[in-house]
């Protein structure tokens, strides 16, 4: 596939000052770059589930290391958070699904997508980061690593993984 313009370009906005999931949310507009440049381009539904495929592969590893670091933040919306991403996962799934039976792909679905992880990262993703930037600014190095062992709760393991829930592996 040869790329188009694109559909979701990074900006300093979406930057959550945590490296790794900052480095992980541009990966995750590449890959929708890539989407959006075979709807363009025409490709092949071959191609096209491909890519979907990886964008879920990718989805998933990504959530599944958000959602670590939100466990071990204690994060208190964790369990709607979750929720949030089975959703997108979901979505994902459908559409490959309906590429791999003969649909093409609809703009609707890379609308979806950009609008959803855009509002995702500013809004939902946001909301840890900050949690975690003032708690990490609260209290000495020290404070942090006792407080962590100090009258918490252990830290929830998903009932559910991704693989398992939507019959992917």
């Amino acid at each position: 596939m040869t790329l188009a313009a694109s559909l979701v370009t990074w900006q300093d906005d979406y930057a959550l000052g945590l490296e790794e999931i900052d480095a992980q949310h541009k990966t995750l507009f590449d890959i929708m770059n890539r989407l959006w440049a075979g709807i363009v381009s025409n490709a092949a539904l071959a191609e096209m589930a491909q890519v979907l495929q990886e964008l879920e592969h990718y989805t998933v590893q990504h959530f599944t290391e958000e959602e670590m670091f939100m466990r071990g933040i204690g994060y208190p919306h964790f369990d709607a958070h979750v929720a949030l991403h089975r959703r997108f996962v979901q979505k994902i799934v459908d559409e490959k699904n309906k590429i791999l039976h003969g649909q093409r792909p609809s703009l609707e679905l890379l609308h979806f997508l950009r609008d959803w992880l855009a509002n995702h990262i500013l809004v939902e993703d946001r909301r840890y980061t900050q949690q975690f930037h003032a708690e990490e600014h609260s209290t000495s190095l020290l404070g942090r690593f006792f407080g962590r062992f100090q009258g918490k709760k252990p830290a929830r393991q998903p009932a559910v993984s991704y693989s398992r829930s939507l019959g992917t592996s």
